[in-house]
């Protein structure tokens, strides 16, 4: 009953202080770099792997595709699932919820995929399984567009886990331990023959009010593509 209550606090305290904010800044950052990879995509196929419980980005950026840019769009979102999850999310034709076991079944071809904070909750240190994953998205989309963290030393792992625990408790994730580097998340893509089309770095996703929480520095975006020889 206790952690019940804790979880639908912090969920209450998230809605609050932070409600859209994050959600659409980072859409209009998203956005942006698949209109200028889709110029002559008459419609964009997308993948939102570990899209979420509250999938506010990834309708954000289909509000903005179809109603800023006119852009015919067809999204497949897929994470950890229930049935009743996906009876709840699945309400738009356009944006399509599915379990992630069932990423395999999918032989679809894709514009982009999309990773949102996804790879530190897998663990930055399982660099096998991340690669694996990297790999195998890449395989099904031409471009992998992957948010994430940096942290710098304790006090922004520190910080990190704090806001990830803060964001995410009322969802059942866990709280990851540690985070990218520059060095580590380099290293990733070097093992996966990745190409950096475009690189965001420095963004500031939350309200100056959250002080050393609301630092820039902490998050990235990378649009990356597989090397593949003539």
């Amino acid at each position: 009953m206790i952690i019940k209550f804790i979880k639908h606090f912090l969920k209450i305290l998230r809605n609050i202080f932070v409600g859209d904010y994050r959600s659409k800044l980072l859409s209009e950052i998203v956005v942006k770099m698949i209109v200028k990879y889709s110029i002559n995509n008459e419609v964009i196929r997308i993948m939102d792997y570990g899209s979420g419980f509250q999938p506010k980005l990834i309708h954000f950026v289909y509000k903005k595709l179809k109603e800023t840019y006119s852009k015919k769009v067809i999204i497949y979102c897929f994470d950890v699932y229930s049935s009743q999850d996906l009876e709840k999310l699945n309400q738009n034709k356009d944006i399509i919820f599915d379990k992630i076991e069932n990423i395999d079944l999918d032989k679809a071809n894709y514009n982009f995929c999309l990773l949102s904070d996804v790879l530190h909750h897998i663990g930055v240190e399982k660099v096998l399984e991340l690669k694996n994953l990297i790999n195998n998205l890449q395989n099904k989309a031409k471009f992998v567009l992957i948010k994430d963290h940096y942290q710098y030393g304790y006090f922004s792992n520190y910080t990190l886990r704090v806001m990830d625990f803060l964001g995410n408790y009322f969802n059942n994730v866990k709280t990851p331990r540690i985070y990218f580097t520059k060095k580590s998340f380099k290293y990733l893509l070097q093992l996966t023959d990745s190409i950096i089309v475009e690189e965001t770095l420095n963004i500031k996703l939350y309200q100056s009010y959250f002080l050393f929480m609301s630092n820039p520095k902490f998050n990235f975006i990378y649009l990356i593509k597989k090397y593949r020889k003539n």
